[in-house]
């Protein structure tokens, strides 16, 4: 992972500031309707075990009903302990149980082998490349990716001369988030032995979309 990015995730930005900024631009409630929809397709059965690496502040948890979470063994792994810690008590609101973990997804410790592997947004702040040799290691029977799909103009992760809040603004004078272009992602996933069969979009502001793809 690059240092600088690293130093953003972990030292920078500050959960206020983050889930202030994904809700304005509707990110937060597209991810969450979008994680519904491939934890439906995968169907995994009652008390299947739903890994979302680079889960941040369970901000997603606002915007689903609880209810439908319930039947799963949940884990919840992120970077940044304090971004735990306020998806601990947003746990703790929704009367959901679930494991918590501080990892690093490029020389992830989570368990092998879950039924069901979720990842929103992770891959854009990663070596994209190396992440998807992580998920695959982690041999999960399903996968389903969340990322970000810009016009074709816009090249930069975040759109110029949108305001943002003090710390992601602090964040971005040095980290430097990357888009995963989709064609590329699915290829590199199916040379893991990673087959795509959903594609499904969201438009979020700014004529962006979110795209969630489930793999087997």
């Amino acid at each position: 992972m690059d240092l600088t990015l690293r130093r953003a995730w972990t030292e920078v930005v500050t959960a206020e500031d983050y889930e202030q900024h994904m809700a304005a631009i509707g990110q937060a409630q597209a991810a969450a309707e979008l994680t519904r929809h491939l934890i439906d397709a995968a169907a995994p059965g009652a008390g299947s075990r739903v890994v979302v690496a680079g889960a941040g502040t369970g901000q997603m948890l606002d915007y689903l009903d609880p209810a439908f979470l319930r039947p799963y063994r949940l884990a919840f792994a992120d970077l940044n302990w304090l971004f735990l810690a306020r998806l601990r008590a947003r746990l703790a609101r929704h009367a959901l149980e679930a494991a918590l973990v501080v990892d690093d997804i490029e020389r992830s410790s989570l368990a092998h082998g879950p039924d069901l592997l979720l990842a929103t947004l992770l891959l854009e702040h990663i070596d994209w490349r190396r992440g998807v040799e992580a998920f695959a290691a982690l041999n999960p029977s399903a996968m389903g990716i969340i990322i970000q799909e810009n016009p074709p103009e816009m090249t930069t992760a975040v759109t110029p001369g949108r305001r943002l809040p003090p710390s992601i603004a602090n964040a971005l004078e040095n980290a430097h988030p990357t888009l995963v272009p989709r064609g590329a992602l699915i290829a590199a996933m199916a040379e893991c032995g990673n087959a795509c069969r959903l594609s499904v979009e969201r438009e979020v502001a700014d004529g962006k979309k979110l795209v969630g793809l489930l793999f087997d």
